[in-house]
């Protein structure tokens, strides 16, 4: 106790908790092009970046919540965050889905987008309309390494690939332009480039779209094209949550498919089936071969019969798909209509279960193999990057 007239000396304070956000708000501003891109960040990466900014990773189911669910971009209308953070946010980090830079319309009400994502470059992305249906065409590389010789985008050669972000932008830019209608829609991933050659960022956007509070969509509703990765669809097979298989097969015989598919001289049929064989044993999902039909290419009697055995021995569906052609580009005939109903009914009179896929969109080039995108200074084949390493060897 102190004595009358002594001075009291004040206690010395113990220091207090620190204030939330201290950190985020001790953060210097980021330059524009430096500071990190939310969009396409999925929960776990969210919480990150929360956590590394010093506020409370909660913050990370509320923003994934107005990035996919709701197509809030702008942090200051998060009205769940408190207004110190909203208007930090705005300054260390950015929110960006791309935009569109072109838009062309068939006849047939097919809409071909020309997007260019956040981070550079562009894509093409389809949506397609029928009969109360729609179906959004996603791509996941800007161009492609597999240089399969009846598909314009194989002539660009792999550019990049593209981000969780960048895939699902595609999908929210068709939302904002109002031509995926009120209803539910599908996905297939089957526009530029390989997905199982950009495995992790396709399967974390898969993941965005089938989230309840992301896009909603049921995964069943997606559908992945692949050329035919034999590794990387063995590991799709594991995945908890996966779209549905496509196998882009297009010959029946080794030496047809290197000629039409480099990629099968890596993984012949022979290891294409063996790796169908175990998704369909992983995951007990029926799964389609695609095959692409080329005048006096794969389109005889006995490429029939052999597809029919195929695929009866997969228990799988055959979708046929008429060529559509690049006239001065590609040098391959498309099988006549004629034909091509004939090859339907032998398949089906042979055991196999056989749809047509007919041609949409293919005087705006949005059909099927026609999407490419001409780099400003440089022809559409110029260009290669280093092949991908993601879903060749996983």
């Amino acid at each position: 106790v102190a004595n009358a007239g002594e001075a009291v000396k004040p206690r010395p304070r113990r220091p207090g908790p620190r204030p939330r956000n201290a950190r985020l708000s001790s953060m210097p501003p980021s330059p524009e092009e430096s500071r990190p891109n939310l969009y396409g960040l999925g929960r776990p990466g969210l919480r990150s970046f929360f956590e590394e900014a010093g506020a409370p990773p909660y913050h990370a189911d509320q923003a994934f919540r107005w990035m996919y669910r709701a197509g809030r971009l702008d942090p200051s209308g998060w009205t769940d965050f408190p207004r110190p953070l909203r208007s930090r946010l705005g300054e260390i980090a950015r929110v960006e889905e791309g935009s569109i830079v072109d838009r062309g319309e068939a006849a047939d009400g097919t809409v071909k987008y020309r997007i260019a994502p956040a981070d550079g470059d562009a894509v093409e992305t389809v949506v397609l309309a029928q009969s109360g249906r729609v179906t959004l065409c996603l791509s996941s590389q800007v161009g492609c390494a597999l240089e399969c010789r009846f598909c314009l985008t194989g002539r660009m050669g792999l550019v990049r690939n593209l981000g969780p972000g960048e895939i699902v932008g595609q999908v929210a830019l068709a939302r904002s332009d109002r031509r995926l209608g009120d209803g539910p829609f599908n996905v297939v991933l089957m526009g530029m480039g390989e997905p199982l050659g950009n495995y992790d960022a396709v399967l974390e956007a898969v993941r965005i779209l089938t989230d309840p509070e992301g896009f909603g969509l049921s995964h069943r509703r997606i559908t992945l094209s692949t050329a035919g990765i034999a590794p990387a669809i063995e590991r799709l097979g594991r995945e908890p949550r996966r779209p549905r298989l496509a196998v882009s097969l297009n010959a029946t015989t080794d030496a047809v498919r290197d000629r039409l598919m480099p990629v099968n001289r890596r993984y012949p049929i022979a290891r294409l089936r063996e790796a169908c064989r175990a998704f369909a044993r992983e995951t007990g999902d029926r799964f389609t071969f695609e095959y692409v039909l080329l005048d006096g290419v794969n389109d005889g009697a006995a490429d029939v019969a052999r597809l029919a055995r195929i695929a009866r021995g997969h228990g799988a569906k055959i979708n046929l798909i008429p060529y559509n052609p690049v006239p001065g580009r590609l040098d391959y005939r498309p099988t006549s209509r004629e034909r091509t109903l004939e090859i339907r009914d032998r398949l089906a009179a042979l055991g196999a279960r056989v749809a047509v896929r007919w041609s949409r969109g293919a005087e705006a080039r949005a059909a099927c193999g026609q999407l490419a995108v001409e780099r400003e200074g440089e022809g559409a084949a110029s260009r290669r990057a280093p092949r991908p390493s993601q879903g060749r060897n996983p």
